[in-house]
């Protein structure tokens, strides 16, 4: 995509073959049908196996995407409705970058806050009376990291004739057209988001690596960074022009967000329909184990902390250091320590809970 004002929509793009309309449709119908388990997610949200998936930041993710997916095809005019009905500032801007790619990469790191705040800070939030500031003090990362998509937006729309994104038209043949900063912004929070995706991934990956659900997240970055990656390679090449890379990005695109959303949402979602016993006792067995290892965890920070505080305080009356003389008296400064009584710290294995009434749960 260009912002020179001598092209021609013939020299930016190749009016759709018949055959990327069909790949248009088809994406279209799959895309549509990976709303069914987020619907269904959404109505059994209070099933525990379910609500442990982040119910609304994941439908977030896969709800985005899924605008995404669609709209970006639209765009590129695969469903032969060049220009996109005339109104590029509002599907290019609007429904394709702040509805689709904002609200998909914000969720993302939102969800990884969740894990960081848990894993890392342990720091929470202080309740007040009021839901709403209770909401947005939890939330307050997801607003400010779409907000900047939300006022690019805004300027695009507010720009006046051919800048940042535009229906051109030439011999009949209508696209929409973004400028090269334009295009560079969204290629560049994109990347932005990624690369802050990571940076939290492996800031807990050593402590939370063993836990089911912080698991699932290598899975999404790969997914969303594999998207990054081709469609920068493809639009570099100036394929996303031609019907050969719309096709591509557009079943890419499809694939990876159905393998994200039936990834997340299908083990529960099948589980809730056809095993819903053994998928709960599933998951209780999952949340003992995870409990376990945050008491090993838990204490073996707290072992580690011991024996620093017991290291220092041996250092400090070592005569090394020229303050004790007790080795010069024929005594070592260990002879006179305790030893830490490890035994404060053996692991509990926790109660499992609802175990005793499993079917009311259900």
């Amino acid at each position: 995509m260009t912002d020179q004002s001598l092209d021609t929509a013939q020299s930016i793009f190749v009016p759709p073959t018949t055959a990327e309309t069909v790949v248009f449709f088809i994406t279209l119908v799959v895309n549509l049908l990976n709303f069914l388990p987020i619907f269904y997610a959404l109505i059994y949200r209070k099933f525990p196996p379910m609500r442990a998936q982040h119910v609304g930041i994941t439908v977030s993710i896969g709800t985005g995407g899924i605008i995404f997916n669609i709209s970006y095809n639209l765009v590129q005019g695969m469903a032969k409705y060049n220009g996109v009905l005339g109104v590029c500032k509002l599907w290019g801007a609007w429904v394709m970058f702040t509805l689709g790619l904002g609200i998909v990469m914000s969720a993302i790191n939102m969800r990884l806050v969740l894990f960081y705040r848990v894993f890392v800070t342990g720091n929470s939030y202080n309740r007040s009376s009021s839901v709403v500031k209770n909401f947005l003090r939890r939330f307050w990362p997801f607003f400010a990291l779409w907000l900047p998509t939300i006022i690019s937006s805004i300027v695009i729309s507010a720009l006046p004739g051919p800048r940042g994104a535009w229906l051109l038209e030439d011999h009949g043949l209508r696209a929409c057209d973004f400028s090269y900063g334009y295009t560079y912004w969204i290629y560049a929070y994109f990347a932005a988001q990624i690369i802050l995706s990571w940076v939290l991934y492996f800031r807990m990956r050593r402590v939370a690596q063993a836990f089911n659900g912080f698991r699932m997240a290598i899975w999404t970055l790969l997914i969303f960074t594999a998207i990054l990656i081709s469609s920068m390679v493809i639009n570099i090449i100036k394929g996303s022009n031609s019907s050969w890379g719309r096709i591509v990005i557009a079943l890419l695109n499809m694939v990876m967000m159905t393998i994200y959303i039936w990834l997340i949402f299908g083990p529960p979602v099948i589980g809730h329909i056809f095993w819903r016993e053994q998928t709960m006792r599933n998951f209780m067995n999952s949340l003992h184990k995870d409990a376990l290892i945050a008491q090993q965890t838990r204490a073996v920070g707290l072992q580690s902390q011991m024996y620093g505080a017991y290291e220092n305080e041996t250092y400090a009356t070592s005569p090394l250091n020229g303050n004790d003389s007790t080795f010069m008296n024929g005594n070592h400064p260990s002879e006179h320590k305790e030893e830490p009584d490890i035994m404060q710290y053996e692991y509990k294995p926790p109660h499992v809970t609802y175990s005793h009434n499993m079917r009311h749960m259900l």
